[in-house]
């Protein structure tokens, strides 16, 4: 047979359209191979290819070459297409171009195909096709919003298509959701016009036809010899306005039942599913979820440093649920753990690996159970690695594995050793499996439990991984072990963050095509529809921290373009090593610092090197080095000098970068607040400060564009999840355009505003591929936020953002937190998340009493015990009628 590839798009001068797809002829899925089209007027590329045989399905996209350049544009998915027998020999497709940005992509996603918009019932076309003599026209439109009690249908000119009868249209059946097809016979080849609408088969009748001008099939262009033609329609053209819907956010152990213990658990998040639909929520969305057992104390409840980015958190297991379990001594220990404000994680820990422990001792036939063995077939590439990494560590009592001696490389040879049947660790390291396994048989049946009730369940990404971890004992090779993930300084914290994680290798981890992020990808989908992306700006550059640094103010972007010393040289820059990279220290900085002490510093730890300046010790000449001074017993009286020693070597103005022999540099970051600077001539702080400014703003952006777009597409094309990123900090200027271009939604927060003419968030300023929220986990909740936050701030907020008039009140009433939650409503993202926490504060009954309670993480604070619960149980949330009931009515009269 013979298909013919027709599509419409405007094309510059050089440009050229080519089409590959899953078969030989169209180049095997590789762009490189992929046929040329021919442009034959009007905008319209064509291409004629003769097939040995029908293909039972054809996959395929378009692609835009500059003249003999490799493809350099491409369409934003690709087409499925189920070939009937009813197509001839000469089948003729008629496609529209997918617009990488249009508004509808994000749709296309498991969030909506697989829950918001999951078709309750199987349509069916009312078509009829087949005749020998006759030509086929079969209509496809992917559309995922369809209202669930209707059908997708087509109107038209002509009396196949109703003639424009509302009683009579072509019906489509969405067999291949979110593709609705159907096809009609045509005794000639001949032109029409036509709409799409919906159906309402109780009324039996269309009730909405599309917006926008008629759809056109003009018959003369598709040749005398075609037997069939394929309208391959893109974006139903809504006549209301974009969808938009509505969530909540909550840490999984924050949650609190009358069942749990202690803490949140998988099997809650049922609870929390039906108070969300109880309420027209659509969302719940989580903080990671994976383990993070490093030390046994409460220091491992930060949910970024997983040990494993597959394994799941023993902390949210429900052991009631095993086998064998010593449910007597569940049922005395919960009204104890229950009856308090917080997670004791400790306690909380240590009872449930108890309980399991025993449980899974008992269950002596548990590893031969086809339901274990088949999970453990399917996830065996970590599992194992994994359960052996966590005997390891608590059998050489450190997680340091650098520490474990003979055991300290991985090695598949270690691995069946350890894991033989009769080796003396099998059955502590089978219980990690045990563990495993029904934590994820928990959080599978929540998640599944959430789809089937319409609910989309967001989980989280974190950029890094921890440096101890099970991946990095088993690939370091992947991960930069030189160096530590963070962020430079925010209004949050003015010596930035320093999570400590290790880089990523992305050289490395391309040479499989991302491999291990793919596999990440499709794991996390096992349990989630959507995610968002902690800290995306990493996959354009990531904020690196020398080993020897503690704050972010030492850190540097990696990539990035440096500077080189000729560069400084040639803008006039009298570059001096020792007074440009070296901390700058003078006796009226120490005076500053350390007052009457600075005597004593001098004496222990700095070498005049001049008149006024001086150098720090060997002893003391990085930030670590004081930090294991200070943590030395016999120096604690004098730990209130570190910050200042800290920030005397953090005093540079150029970092060099390693290996580079003095010729390359980055500028320290905020340098114009160092004192380095301020004592630097008039003349070199405006040279070195356009220096700066071309450096963070303007050189980067291209580079940074092109890194995000070698490693973002391998993660979206692994699985078909919502993602989410979050993009707040130290934006580049390239970043909403590569997240629009891959259909990421963007994250707003009301207090950090991106438009820098703006003190809070603006609705102008407002994509509605975005996620809006009055505030995250790393921030004080609305509540704590208004009564720690300046009044002079506070009133602006009241009289500008909210527009009430008057003195701004004290405490954030409850119709202050109800204004703050319409508003974002009626805001145009295409979602909005509240932290929990936030909606409660809209009712003075329900809340909480102490608003600085509800805070679940402090940044400048490390480590942090994240430890906060609902002070509510989910049974008592779901009777709140009064509550609910608002909450419901102010979702439904703002449209979500």
């Amino acid at each position: 047979m013979t298909i013919t590839f027709q599509i419409n798009y405007q094309t510059v001068w050089g440009q050229q359209l080519l089409v590959c797809g899953n078969l030989p002829e169209l180049g095997q899925d590789d762009p490189n191979r992929a046929p040329l089209m021919t442009h034959i007027g009007g905008g319209f590329w064509r291409l004629s290819i003769p097939f040995k045989k029908l293909p039972a399905q054809l996959s395929y996209r378009y692609y835009v070459s500059h003249e003999n350049d490799l493809p350099s544009l491409v369409e934003a998915s690709n087409r499925q297409i189920r070939l009937s027998r009813n197509v001839g020999e000469n089948c003729f497709l008629l496609d529209s171009w997918r617009d990488a940005e249009h508004p509808d992509n994000p749709f296309y996603t498991a969030a909506f195909e697989e829950v918001v918009f999951k078709p309750n019932q199987k349509f069916k076309s009312n078509g009829s096709a087949g005749k020998s003599d006759a030509f086929t026209v079969n209509f496809n439109l992917r559309d995922v919003q369809s209202p669930q009690q209707w059908q997708l249908a087509v109107l038209g000119s002509i009396p196949e298509l109703g003639g424009w009868d509302y009683a009579r249209p072509l019906l489509l059946g969405n067999a291949e959701f979110p593709i609705w097809q159907g096809e009609i016979s045509l005794a000639a080849k001949k032109g029409f016009e036509y709409k799409y609408g919906w159906y309402d088969p109780a009324l039996k009748r269309v009730v909405e036809l599309e917006a926008g001008p008629n759809r056109k099939c003009d018959g003369a262009p598709i040749g005398p010899n075609s037997s069939a033609i394929i309208l391959n329609d893109e974006n139903y053209v809504r006549p209301r306005g974009p969808w938009k819907g509505a969530g909540v956010a909550i840490p999984v152990f924050a949650l609190r039942s009358e069942k749990s213990l202690g803490v949140g658990e998988f099997t809650d998040l049922k609870k929390m599913v039906d108070w969300a639909k109880q309420t027209g929520l659509s969302m719940v969305q989580v903080l990671p979820v994976n383990d993070t057992v490093a030390s046994h104390t409460w220091v491992d409840s930060y949910p970024y440093a997983a040990i494993s980015v597959f394994a799941l958190h023993p902390l949210f297991l429900n052991v009631e649920t095993l086998a064998g379990v010593d449910t007597k001594k569940i049922n005395s220990e919960r009204k104890k753990l229950n009856a308090l404000d917080k997670v004791e994680y400790e306690a909380v820990m240590k009872l449930k690996m108890s309980l399991a422990r025993a449980a899974f001792d008992r269950d002596e036939k548990f590893l031969e159970d086809p339901k274990f063995q088949a999970f453990l077939a399917e996830n065996k590439h970590w599992l194992e690695p994994y359960a052996l990494f966590c005997y390891l560590r608590d059998a050489q009592k450190t997680v340091e594995f650098a520490k474990w001696g003979e055991y300290a490389v991985y090695s598949e040879a270690l691995l069946k050793k350890m894991l033989a049947p009769k080796s003396k660790a099998y059955r502590d390291i089978c219980f990690h499996l045990y563990l495993q396994y029904h934590l994820d048989t928990q959080l599978r049946e929540a998640a599944d439990y959430a789809r089937n009730q319409g609910i989309v369940l967001k989980g989280d990404l974190p950029i890094g991984i921890y440096r101890h971890s099970a991946d990095a004992w088993v690939a370091p090779q992947l991960y930069n072990m030189n160096g530590q993930a963070g962020a430079p300084p925010d209004p949050f914290s003015d010596t930035g963050q320093n999570w400590g994680f290790p880089t990523y290798n992305w050289e490395e981890m391309a040479k499989d095509g991302y491999a291990w992020w793919r596999q990440r990808m499709t794991h996390l989908s096992r349990y989630f529809t959507a995610y968002r992306i902690d800290h995306i700006l990493g996959f354009f550059r990531i904020w690196q921290i020398p080993l020897e640094a503690v704050e972010g103010t030492l850190g540097f972007f990696n990539p990035a373009i440096p500077i080189s010393r000729q560069e400084l040289i040639s803008r006039g820059i009298r570059y001096d090593h020792a007074r440009f990279c070296q901390p700058y220290v003078t006796e009226q900085d120490l005076v500053e610092h350390f007052g009457e002490e600075a005597a004593g510093v001098k004496a222990e730890m700095l070498t005049q090197m001049g008149e006024q300046n001086y150098a720090f010790q060997p002893a003391f000449d990085t930030q670590r080095k004081v930090e294991a001074y200070f943590q030395d017993p016999q120096n604690a009286t004098k730990v209130h000098l570190r910050q200042g020693l800290y920030t005397l070597i953090g005093n540079v103005l150029l970092l060099e970068v390693p290996g580079s022999n003095g010729e390359a540099f980055h500028p320290r970051i905020e340098m114009s607040k160092t004192r380095s600077y301020q004592r630097l001539p008039y003349d070199q702080q405006q040279k070195l400060q356009d220096l700066y400014l071309d450096y963070f703003y303007r050189r980067q952006e291209d580079f940074w564009r092109e890194q995000a777009m070698q490693k973002l597409p391998a993660l979206k094309a692994a699985t078909k999840m919502l993602i989410c990123g979050e993009d707040l900090g130290m934006v580049p200027a390239c970043v909403p355009g590569v997240m629009r271009e891959m259909g990421i939604l963007t994250l707003e927060i009301q207090r950090m505003s991106k438009n820098p003419a703006t003190e809070f968030l603006q609705e102008q300023d407002i994509p509605y591929h975005s996620v809006a929220s009055p505030s995250t986990h790393d921030m004080a909740p609305t509540r704590a936020w208004w009564e720690e936050s300046e009044r002079a701030q506070m009133q602006r907020f009241y009289y500008n953002e909210l527009h009430y008039a008057g003195e701004v009140p004290y405490f954030c009433e409850p119709f202050v937190a109800k204004a703050i939650v319409e508003q974002h409503l009626r805001w145009p993202s295409m979602w909005t998340v509240f932290p929990l926490q936030d909606l409660l504060a809209m009712d003075g009954k329900l809340r909480h009493p102490d608003p600085f309670e509800e805070r679940i993480n402090v940044p400048a604070i490390i480590p942090y015990y994240w430890r906060y619960r609902m002070h509510l149980s989910l049974e008592e949330l779901q009777g709140a009628t009064d509550f609910n009931l608002l909450l419901k009515q102010l979702l439904f009269s703002s449209g979500r």
